[in-house]
């Protein structure tokens, strides 16, 4: 999922920018440290894949964060990103 929104940066954009350039560490090598393919951190990186619970549990091992930093990070990217014109109406329940 990716945005118009110059303003929101993906979970991708943060883990290339504020971890792999300033740590010196390349997706490649942040891929074989998980045991991935290079193509899943290329993915995360350009907003072409969501980073799922298994992914967020390898790159807090590799990187010294936790899980839930990079399931937040995910989470709250996608409900900013979310176009509430493509949503059905929804009938209140309560």
């Amino acid at each position: 999922m990716t945005t118009t929104n110059p303003y929101l940066s993906t979970p991708g954009e943060i883990l290339l920018e504020e971890f792999l350039q300033p740590l010196g560490i390349s997706q490649y090598r942040l891929a074989k440290a998980i045991g991935k393919p290079q193509s899943a951190i290329s993915d995360i990186v350009h907003g072409r894949r969501a980073i799922t619970v298994e992914m967020a549990w390898l790159l807090s091992r590799a990187l010294g964060t936790t899980p839930e930093f990079w399931l937040k990070l995910e989470a709250t990217y996608q409900l900013k990103a979310l176009d509430e014109a493509d949503m059905p109406q929804v009938v209140s329940l309560v």
